[in-house]
């Protein structure tokens, strides 16, 4: 695809140089191989399809999450946030929405409260998930090109102390 596009984008710039055209760039997907990740103290591994840990700080951008090793016995949130200080539970995060419309915060939990049987997604095999979290330079009134924020992991509000859940990618805005 990625070789389809390139001769098509330079098969214009020809074209276009020859009729004095002008040409507009294209912005394609990263490469699925561009990714950054983090390891948690227990063996959890938590990647997003971001290259050098760096997004744009004008657009949003549809950040695909996955995980791998989390104990499927205590429920989690991924979610993008303001980093907290080490040890401390992440308090300024994204929006969530149990329509998993625009939101910026999924409840992963292979056994959630009665009351949120539809509202929480399982754990797949070997404590995995993929969500999608689209991501902005900004949570609420934090702006991340001034603070550090990431996406990050964290237990659910079942077991809100629980700091072994807690993984994070620190992104940068640029």
């Amino acid at each position: 695809m990625q070789k389809l596009l390139t001769k098509i984008i330079l098969g214009s710039l020809t074209f276009g140089a020859a009729f004095g055209v002008t040409i507009f760039s294209v912005a394609t997907q990263a490469n699925a191989a561009e990714s950054s990740s983090a390891k948690g103290r227990f063996g959890q591994t938590l990647t997003a399809n971001i290259a050098n840990r760096t997004l744009p700080k004008d657009e949003t951008t549809d950040v695909i999450v996955r995980g791998k090793g989390y104990n499927v016995k205590n429920g989690i949130y991924v979610t993008f946030c303001v980093v907290p200080p080490k040890g401390k539970k992440p308090e300024h995060c994204g929006s969530y929405n149990p329509t998993g419309i625009n939101t910026q915060a999924h409840w992963i939990s292979s056994n959630p409260p009665f009351y949120a049987q539809i509202l929480a997604t399982k754990f797949g095999k070997g404590g995995t998930f993929k969500v999608n979290l689209p991501i902005g330079s900004t949570i609420g009134d934090y702006d991340c090109t001034q603070v550090k924020c990431g996406i990050l992991t964290r237990a659910d509000h079942t077991n809100p102390d629980h700091r072994k859940a807690d993984v994070i990618i620190p992104i940068t805005f640029k």
